[in-house]
């Protein structure tokens, strides 16, 4: 059965499409057949981070001219299946979020799952993005402006019904500076379901527009987001040599000894 996997925060730049992807492409990497879509359509950027600016069809398309969802599916080079939406001034206006949520559930079937990436902030259309899901997964930073923000996309889920599943927390440098997962989960009082270091490597793997857990398999990103899907999965993730060795690099380099 399919599962809807929404994607939030009420916040930019927290990484929050960053997520979608490499959550998505970790996914594959455990077997799983996973469709994106880009609901984000004040800021479309799914189709830009993966090389793929213009498509012939995109989620605007499907909503706006009746065409079947099926017709803006497109696979990435890595197995990864993405609907976009046009980042186009021409398709700039209101969506009928109800009518893209009836859509939606016609890739019902086609994955096991569909990852959801809502509007940042906690709009009408955000709010309606999060009711499009079977569960909610928050992404932050682990700043106290960040976190605030996220307890607020918490409970705006909570009332409507919506199983938050966890927390997100990216762009982490565990230092003196940021909150620790535990007072974050004691802020939530929702579990912090994973912990995304700040990795160059996902700069790099922007520039050249794959994800990360492509680009640089090994790096400590990558690993976090694989450890996320198997967290999702009910599974465990064994890291390799590699992928041990790189995370021992980062470590020693972010303590100044390295």
């Amino acid at each position: 059965m399919t599962k809807f996997i929404v994607i939030a925060s009420s916040k930019g730049g927290v990484g929050k499409t960053t997520t979608a992807i490499n959550l998505g492409t970790a996914l594959t990497v455990f077997g799983r057949d996973v469709i994106v879509v880009d609901c984000n359509f004040s800021t479309p950027n799914i189709a830009l981070y993966l090389g793929s600016p213009q498509v012939p069809v995109t989620l605007q398309d499907v909503i706006k001219e009746g065409k079947h969802i099926s017709d803006a599916l497109y696979m990435h080079s890595h197995g990864l299946k993405v609907v976009p939406a046009s980042p186009s001034l021409k398709h700039k206006g209101r969506i009928d979020m109800k009518k893209l949520a009836k859509m939606l559930r016609d890739l019902a079937g086609e994955a096991d799952f569909v990852i959801i990436d809502s509007p940042s902030g906690l709009t009408e259309d955000t709010i309606e993005s999060i009711k499009m899901g079977d569960e909610v997964l928050v992404v932050s930073t682990p700043e106290l402006p960040a976190v605030s923000d996220a307890l607020r996309t918490i409970k705006t889920a909570r009332e409507h019904g919506k199983t938050v599943r966890g927390v997100i927390l990216s762009r982490v440098y565990e230092d003196e500076l940021e909150l620790s997962k535990e007072d974050v989960e004691a802020m939530l009082e929702t579990k912090v379901i994973a912990m995304i270091p700040e990795d160059e490597t996902v700069r790099e793997a922007v520039k050249m527009k794959n994800p990360v857990t492509h680009t640089h398999p090994n790096a400590p990103a990558s690993l976090s987001y694989k450890e996320l899907a198997a967290e999702l999965l009910g599974e465990k993730y064994v890291a390799s040599a590699e992928e041990n060795d790189n995370l021992f690099d980062y470590i020693m380099k972010r303590l100044g000894l390295k």
